[in-house]
C-alpha cells in the first residue's frame, strides 16, 4: 500500500510549511512560508511572506457574530476557508514547489477564557486546493486540559528571542496586546495584557464613517489629550484585576466595550474625538505597562514589539516613555518580521504537530500538562 500524503510529509527531512493567521482586528490574512526541519520546529528558514486584506463582506459577517444564526456561521466558515485558499495561492505559486503542510489558525469568532473557543475557516478547502495536510483548531486541546487556549505564541517567542544572558519580553500588539516573559533560566510566562489596537480601530471606523479601519500613524491620538475621567473607569475593568494565566478577545474589548466608552465620552466635536483616541491609546499603553510591573518577575533587558501596533509611532513613543529604562525595540530589528510573526508561529506549530511535539506551555495557559495542538485535515 502506498504511503498517504500525511505519511510522506512526516518522512521529509524538511517541510515547506505555510502559516496563516487572521487576528482579532479582522483586517486581513497574514501568511508566511517557512522551510522547517522535521523534529526541530525551532530550526527554520523564512522563505517568503504575504498578506491579503479581508473582503468587506467577510468583515461585515464577522462583525455581526453575536447575532449570527447557526446557518450563517456555517456559511461564514465556508466563505473564510475558500478565501484562505484563494489568498494563499499566489504565495504558494511563488514558492515554485508544492506545499507540504499548512497551519491555519482561522478567524476567532468566539473565545471564552478557559471554557471554549471557536475559530472559523474550514481547513478542508485548503487541503483540497493544495493537496497537503492542514493543521487547524489549535486551541481546543489546551482548553480540554484546563487551559485558556491562549496565548500560544510564547512557545515560539522562546525559540525566537530567548537569551542565555538576560531576560527579555516579547510583546505582540494586535487587536489584543499580549506578552511573553522569557527569563535567561526557568519557566516562560505569557498572557494577554488587554486591548492592543482593537479599541483604536473601532473608534477609527466610527470617526471616519468607515473610510479608515485604523488610526494610521497614530495621527488622531497625537492631536488629542488623555482625559483622566475617561481613562480611570476603563482601567477599572474586571479583566485588569485577573491574575495570569488570562486571555481576552472581542468579548471583553469589542463592540460592547466601545459602545459603553462612546456613551460615557459622548464626543461632540473633532477635538473630543481626538481626546478619545488619545485616551484609548493610553489604555493600551497602561495595560502593557501594568502587566510588566505586576506580572513579570524580572527587569527585562528589552521589550521586543511586533504586530500592527508596532507600526503606530505615537503608540510606540508613548510606550517607550512609560517602560523606560527598559529598551523598546521591534522584532523586525531582530530579523523577524513583526507583521508576520504569528503566521510564522502557526507554521511552526503545525510542523510540531506532525512530529508529535506538544505546542503549549502549561505555565502560560494553565493547562495541566503539555499537549499536542491542532487537528489534522487530509483530503
Amino acid at each position: 500500500m502506498s504511503a498517504t500524503r500525511l505519511e510522506q510529509v512526516r518522512s521529509l527531512p524538511t517541510r515547506l510549511v505555510a502559516g496563516l493567521m487572521t487576528g482579532t482586528s479582522m483586517d486581513g490574512l497574514d501568511m508566511a512560508l517557512c522551510r522547517v526541519e522535521a523534529g526541530r520546529p525551532w530550526a527554520f528558514e523564512l522563505v517568503a511572506t504575504d498578506e491579503a486584506p479581508m473582503p468587506a463582506a467577510l468583515r461585515a459577517g464577522l462583525a455581526a457574530q453575536g447575532a449570527m444564526s447557526l446557518g450563517e456561521a456555517a456559511r461564514l466558515d465556508r466563505a473564510l476557508g475558500l478565501w484562505f485558499a484563494d489568498a494563499l495561492a499566489p504565495l504558494a505559486e511563488r514558492a515554485g514547489q508544492p506545499l507540504d503542510l499548512i497551519g491555519s489558525h482561522g478567524q476567532t469568532a468566539y473565545h471564552e477564557h478557559g471554557v471554549t473557543t471557536v475559530q472559523l475557516g474550514e481547513p478542508a478547502f485548503l487541503a483540497v486546493r493544495f493537496g497537503c495536510p492542514v493543521v487547524s483548531d489549535f486551541r481546543r486541546n489546551d482548553i480540554a486540559l484546563g487551559g485558556c487556549g491562549a496565548p500560544l505564541v510564547p512557545a515560539i517567542d522562546r525559540w525566537l528571542f530567548g537569551r542565555p544572558d538576560a531576560g527579555v519580553v516579547a510583546l505582540n500588539i494586535g487587536g489584543i496586546a499580549n506578552l511573553t516573559a522569557i527569563p535567561p533560566e526557568g519557566p516562560v510566562t505569557g498572557f494577554d495584557c488587554g486591548p492592543g489596537n482593537m479599541v483604536l480601530d473601532a473608534l477609527a471606523r466610527r470617526f471616519t464613517g468607515g473610510r479608515q479601519a485604523a488610526d494610521l500613524g497614530g495621527v488622531f491620538a497625537a492631536r488629542g489629550r488623555v482625559r483622566p475621567e475617561w481613562l480611570a473607569p476603563l482601567l477599572a475593568e474586571p479583566f485588569f484585576a485577573l491574575q495570569p494565566p488570562r486571555s481576552a478577545g472581542r468579548e471583553e474589548f469589542g463592540e460592547a466595550f466601545v459602545e459603553a466608552l462612546l456613551a460615557r465620552a459622548a464626543p461632540a466635536d473633532e477635538a473630543a474625538w481626538h481626546d478619545l483616541f488619545a485616551t484609548a491609546l493610553e489604555l493600551t499603553v497602561q495595560a502593557i505597562a501594568g502587566s510588566l510591573q505586576s506580572h513579570v518577575a524580572f527587569r527585562p533587558a528589552s521589550l521586543i514589539a511586533s504586530g500592527g501596533g508596532a507600526r503606530n509611532p505615537r503608540l510606540m513613543a508613548r510606550l517607550a516613555e512609560v517602560v523606560a529604562p527598559v529598551m523598546l525595540t521591534t522584532s523586525d530589528a531582530l530579523g523577524v518580521p513583526g507583521d508576520h510573526k504569528e503566521a510564522i508561529t502557526f507554521a511552526l506549530l503545525a510542523s510540531a504537530r506532525l512530529d508529535g511535539l506538544p505546542g503549549n506551555l502549561p505555565e502560560v495557559t494553565g493547562a495541566t500538562r503539555p499537549v499536542l495542538l491542532g487537528k489534522i485535515t487530509e483530503c
